[in-house]
């Protein structure tokens, strides 16, 4: 019996796939779904594609509940003090989980002990580009640019010690741009502030910025990450023109945490239910249109990825000097 049969003869039956070996039955009430990041990013949309499909499958709502603020860590802290009962989750970037240990001297959670990781849904590559009344086309003019303009130029990212804000602040270094930071709750207002010219330049996810860079609204500079990006395969990686700082060739993943201590049969529940879904087709590709590119690992894969991300970025911040403002 395949599992889409297992799971309908439970129904059949009365009976969730828990309740079957001995368990309650699960989830008895609606599911709170928490993003620590504004509605309208690439987070959120991925959010409400799976909340819609787990609410048919689980027959509960699923609510996403946007708790933005203090880059991140005011969502994940929520996830972190929820009852570890199943019934509160939280999908965040990679930025709450790792920046956050270096950017704040006192962090309200401690992510490899206060959360349970179950799966990494996709990878959200980073691009800079700049408003177009700014003449460049790639990393080498705004060298040449930053060179008869420094101090006279301005960076947006999607919040203070995000991966945005360490790439931008490591770009500055390298061109000695003396640019100042225009940190931002969310990489929508930093589009925003790109298409009102309000910003030099700014770091948002490639799906956020593919449909202006198409409309020639903004001007791609540059992909982070060691490939191009699906959604931009024109736009060069920054390792292509020559900048080889490793934090250049960082990525921005989305990640499906819950509080520790959850039982091990309802991590196992949320882990295969979301990545059924995430290995649907039509899912797969409803993200890709938004320049999201599916990853679905196992929690054992998304474990070993943030430990191989932790020491490179956490380290980099310091060496920066980036701090909470």
């Amino acid at each position: 019996m395949n599992r889409r049969s297992f799971h309908r003869a439970l129904a059949l039956a009365g009976l969730s796939p828990l309740a079957a070996f001995g368990q309650p039955a699960f989830p008895s009430r609606p599911v709170r779904l928490i993003v620590p990041y504004p509605a309208g990013g690439s987070t959120d949309f991925g959010a409400r594609l799976l909340a819609e499909r787990l609410a048919r499958v689980l027959g509960q709502p699923v609510s996403v509940d946007n708790r933005t603020g203090a880059s991140g860590a005011l969502g994940v802290s929520e996830v972190a003090k929820a009852a570890p009962d199943g019934h509160t989750l939280g999908l965040t970037l990679g930025d709450s989980l790792i920046n956050n240990v270096a950017l704040f001297k006192t962090l309200p959670y401690n992510p490899q002990r206060d959360l349970t990781f179950l799966t990494q849904t996709v990878l959200s590559p980073a691009i800079v580009c700049a408003n177009t009344d700014l003449p460049v086309k790639n990393l080498a003019d705004l060298r040449r640019y930053a060179a008869d303009h420094r101090g006279q130029m301005s960076y947006g990212s999607w919040g203070v010690g995000g991966l945005g804000h360490i790439a931008g602040e490591a770009l500055n270094q390298r061109l000695d741009a003396r640019m100042v930071h225009v940190p931002h709750r969310g990489e929508g207002p930093v589009m925003n502030d790109l298409l009102s010219k309000t910003l030099s330049i700014g770091f948002t996810s490639a799906g956020l910025a593919r449909q202006h860079v198409q409309a020639g609204k903004v001007t791609p500079l540059a992909i982070m990450g060691r490939e191009r990006s699906k959604s931009l395969p024109q736009v060069p990686t920054a390792r292509e023109q020559g900048f080889d700082d490793p934090i250049f060739d960082a990525a921005v993943w989305v990640g499906l945490i819950a509080p520790a201590g959850l039982p091990a049969p309802i991590a196992q529940r949320w882990t295969t239910e979301v990545r059924t879904i995430m290995a649907q087709p039509e899912v797969g590709a409803l993200l890709n249109e938004r320049g999201l590119e599916v990853l679905n690992t196992t929690p054992e894969q998304f474990i070993a990825h943030y430990r191989g991300e932790f020491d490179t970025i956490t380290r980099k911040i310091r060496d920066i000097g980036i701090e909470q403002q």
